[in-house]
C-alpha cells in the first residue's frame, strides 16, 4: 500500500513538474519572440490586447508599424507584434495565442493548412476577434480584412507605363514586364497583375508579357538582381515593376552607373526623399505606396468597433500614395 502511494505521489509530481515547464517556456516564448511596440503605460482594464502574427522581414514592415504603434497608443491598443517563416511557426503562434488569449489577432498571408484551419476555428470560437491585413485568403475565418485593392493597384502602375509611352510617342504593340520582389513582399501578386496587363491591354498593348523576380535574402541580393536585368536584360524587358524601397533603389543606381537611361520605364516603392528625387529627375518614372498611416487607422478603427460594439465592417480598402 505504502508503496502504491509513493508511485502515485511521484506521477503527480511528474505532472505537475510537466504543466509548469510548459508553463514557463511559454512566458519565454511570450517575452522572447513578441515585441511590444507600446512604450506607453496604459489602463490594462480598458485596453484591448492585440497579437500580431505577420510574415517576416520586419524591416519591411517598419513602414507600416511605426504609424500603427502611435495610433494605437491613442486608442489604448497593447499589441504583441511575432515575425513568423514558416508554416510550422504560423501554426505555434496561434496556439500560443489559445494559451495567452489576446482579445483579437491580426494576420496576414498566413498558410491556410489543415492544423492553422483547426486552430483558427478554435479561436474563434473562443470569441477572439480575427483581423485579416491585406491578404483575405482566409475569408472563411476572419472577422475583417483591412487592406488594399491590389486589382487597382495594377491599373495604376499600367496608368503610369501608358503615359510615359504617350508622351514618348511610342505605343509598342507587346511589352515586356520585369516585377521584382522579395519574398516578404509578395501579398497581391495575382490580382495586381491582372490589373496592369487589363489596364494595357484595354488602351491597345494586346501582348503583355509578365516576368516575376521572386527572390530571398541573404542568398540573392538586390543589386544582382538589378545588375541581371539592367546590364544584361537579355530577356529584352521594357518596364521594371519594382514592389518595395531598397530593390526600387537598386535598380535606380544601376541605372545610372551602367548610363541605361530610357531604356527602360521604372516604376517603384518606398519612401526615401532620394527616390522621390530620382522621380523629378525621370530616373524612375513613378513610385506606388501603400498608405500605412490610413491602413493602420482602420485596423485600429476596426479594433474598437468590436471591443465597443461587437461587430466591424468586414471588408475595408484603403488606398495609396502615387508620386510621378
Amino acid at each position: 500500500m505504502r508503496t502504491k502511494l509513493q508511485k502515485f505521489s511521484f506521477q503527480i509530481m511528474v505532472v505537475v513538474s510537466t504543466v509548469i515547464f510548459v508553463a514557463i517556456v511559454l512566458y519565454d516564448i511570450y517575452n522572447i519572440r513578441f515585441i511590444n511596440i507600446s512604450t506607453k503605460k496604459v489602463n490594462l482594464k480598458n485596453s484591448t490586447r492585440v497579437m500580431m502574427i505577420l510574415p517576416q522581414n520586419q524591416t519591411y514592415w517598419n513602414w507600416f508599424l511605426d504609424q500603427f504603434e502611435k495610433i494605437s497608443e491613442k486608442y489604448g491598443i497593447l499589441p504583441d507584434i511575432v515575425f513568423y517563416n514558416t508554416s510550422s511557426e504560423a501554426y505555434k503562434f496561434l496556439k500560443l495565442a489559445e494559451v495567452v488569449k489576446p482579445d483579437a489577432i491580426v494576420m496576414c498571408n498566413i498558410y491556410n493548412s489543415k492544423e492553422i484551419a483547426y486552430v483558427l476555428s478554435s479561436l474563434k470560437n473562443k470569441g477572439i476577434f480575427l483581423a485579416s491585413l491585406f491578404n483575405d485568403m482566409l475569408f472563411r475565418y476572419e472577422d475583417v480584412f483591412v487592406g488594399i485593392d491590389y486589382y487597382y493597384k495594377g491599373k495604376i502602375a499600367g496608368k503610369i507605363i501608358f503615359k510615359v509611352l504617350s508622351e514618348k510617342k511610342n505605343i509598342p504593340s507587346k511589352l515586356k514586364i520585369a516585377i521584382v520582389n522579395p519574398l516578404y513582399t509578395i501579398i497581391g501578386g495575382t490580382l495586381e497583375v491582372k490589373g496592369l496587363v487589363d489596364f494595357l491591354k484595354g488602351k491597345g498593348i494586346k501582348n503583355v508579357t509578365i516576368k516575376n523576380f521572386n527572390f530571398d535574402y541573404p542568398s540573392f541580393p538586390p543589386e544582382e538582381v538589378a545588375r541581371q536585368l539592367i546590364l544584361e536584360n537579355t530577356q529584352k524587358f521594357n518596364v521594371i515593376y519594382v514592389g518595395s524601397e531598397t530593390e526600387t533603389m537598386a535598380v535606380a543606381q544601376n541605372i545610372l552607373t551602367f548610363n541605361k537611361l530610357d531604356q527602360f520605364i521604372i516604376i517603384g516603392a518606398g519612401t526615401n526623399e532620394k527616390l522621390q528625387k530620382y522621380v523629378k529627375e525621370k530616373i524612375i518614372n513613378g513610385i506606388i505606396n501603400d498608405n500605412g498611416q490610413l491602413i493602420a487607422q482602420k485596423l485600429c478603427e476596426a479594433l474598437l468597433s468590436w471591443k465597443k460594439f461587437g461587430h466591424a465592417s468586414s471588408y475595408i480598402s484603403t488606398n495609396f500614395e502615387v508620386i510621378e
